[in-house]
């Protein structure tokens, strides 16, 4: 897909969720590969020569470099190392998934994505280019009513607030995050789900429990008895 594509359907999907802006780095990462190229075909070749032409002097290492950043293989690497050292950036990671997911369908030839690159370095799928405008309009569109459908639950869940029902997406972000965080919540949050964190990341009165942070005795001694 477009460079566009991937930057926008990342910040609908990373919509006020942890290290968004990064997600919206790694969103690009892998077509850096291509910035490459383009950069070797402008600065590397006369002005006379086409791209196509270009393609033909251009090192190996540069188009070896392009699949290996579409690669689920390197990215599973990466992935690995990431949950060993910091956890918690793997739902940033993520993003670097999308655009290989969105490139797999829409693209071809020698820039075919070959996810599986370099267990299978000469196999992709295809059927379709991104550069279709019936392509882009209907990612776009589909951006749009995804766009709309979480504004739309945001807003309810924050009417509802203690009366809402965890979804779908609620029980997938706490199933994804008892993943990379193994310290569970306290007991009273038993009711949202599987949902596992560290006690720091809550609020004092989560911390104590409903209605426990404000009983007159809470957190004090009894007076010592006089004999």
């Amino acid at each position: 897909m477009d460079l566009f594509s991937h930057l926008l359907w990342t910040h609908v999907l990373f919509r006020n969720r942890l290290w968004r802006e990064e997600a919206m780095a790694l969103a690009i990462i892998p077509d850096v590969s291509f910035m490459l190229i383009l950069l070797y075909v402008i600065v590397g070749t006369p002005m006379s020569v086409g791209f196509d032409e270009a393609m033909l002097t251009m090192p190996k290492y540069f188009i070896v470099f392009y699949h290996l950043m579409h690669s689920f293989v390197v990215l599973g690497i990466v992935a690995f190392v990431v949950w060993k050292l910091k956890p918690l950036f793997l739902p940033a990671l993520s993003a670097w998934a999308l655009h290989i997911c969105m490139d797999i369908p829409f693209h071809d030839g020698t820039f075919g994505t070959r996810f599986l690159y370099p267990i299978l370095p000469d196999f992709y799928i295809s059927g379709m280019t991104w550069a279709d405008y019936r392509v882009l309009g209907i990612s776009y569109f589909l951006m749009l009513c995804t766009y709309i459908y979480l504004v739309t639950r945001e807003l309810r869940k924050h009417r509802r607030r203690k009366y809402w029902t965890p979804d779908f997406l609620d029980r997938a972000e706490f199933a994804i995050v008892g993943l990379i965080n193994l310290k569970p919540f306290p007991v009273a949050h038993g009711a949202l789900g599987n949902y596992t964190g560290t006690s720091g990341q809550l609020s004092g009165e989560d911390q104590d429990g409903p209605g426990e942070a404000q009983d007159s005795g809470a957190g004090t001694l009894p007076p010592p008895e006089t004999g």
